[in-house]
């Protein structure tokens, strides 16, 4: 007879019912809105170096347009250990192709702009809370290394006007020649209330 939770402790379990309850928890994990498992067991390829560098490149270029796929520095956040969401980058290209090839039967970085927004959008949008945690991550991740150039501060980013680091006005456009003249006069000689 199957049971829905683990046996109870101290009870010896027969071979099969053990094989049968762990057979349960990795189809559970192969099941699309079962991420939480799927992470946790490692139920997903790793992907090499190149593949998991070309999705994210494919991903980073859909949530923020107008990105550079060629740029040196667009998907360097995830790959850093630094950050956390490197724990999760191999599921999240796993999801990511899997979830491609599910809709349109082709892998992610070559589907064109319209469709790998879709991908994003099934997956933020998938029912399992997990696997929409970490695809809002990886957008924010993605968002914040591009904008706030974190790699470069001197490059700045052109999309949002900003020059970097090298680009900051010179002191004397950025401030008064005699600020004291916008400070309020004393009410008093020696600046003491009556």
């Amino acid at each position: 007879m199957w049971r829905s939770q683990g046996p109870p402790i101290g009870i010896p379990v027969p071979r099969r019912e053990a094989l049968r309850w762990m057979g349960g928890v990795a189809a559970a994990a192969m099941i699309d809105g079962c991420a939480p498992l799927s992470i946790a067991l490692r139920l997903y390829p790793e992907p090499d170096h190149q593949v998991a560098d070309g999705v994210m490149r494919a991903f980073v270029e859909a949530v923020i347009p107008g990105a550079a796929r060629d740029d040196p520095n667009l998907v360097r956040a995830f790959f850093d250990p630094f950050y956390p969401f490197t724990r999760y980058r191999s599921w999240f290209v796993w999801d990511l192709d899997r979830r491609a090839r599910r809709l349109f039967g082709r892998p992610y970085p070559e589907l064109d702009l319209e469709r790998r927004t879709r991908v994003i959008q099934d997956g933020l949008s998938s029912g399992d809370g997990t696997a929409a945690r970490v695809y809002d991550g990886a957008i924010f991740l993605g968002q914040v290394a591009f904008y706030a150039g974190i790699y470069d501060d001197d490059r700045g980013c052109p999309l949002i006007h900003f020059e970097g680091a090298s680009g900051l006005l010179p002191l004397e456009q950025q401030t008064y020649p005699a600020p004291g003249r916008f400070l309020a006069e004393a009410a008093t000689a020696d600046g003491n209330p009556p």
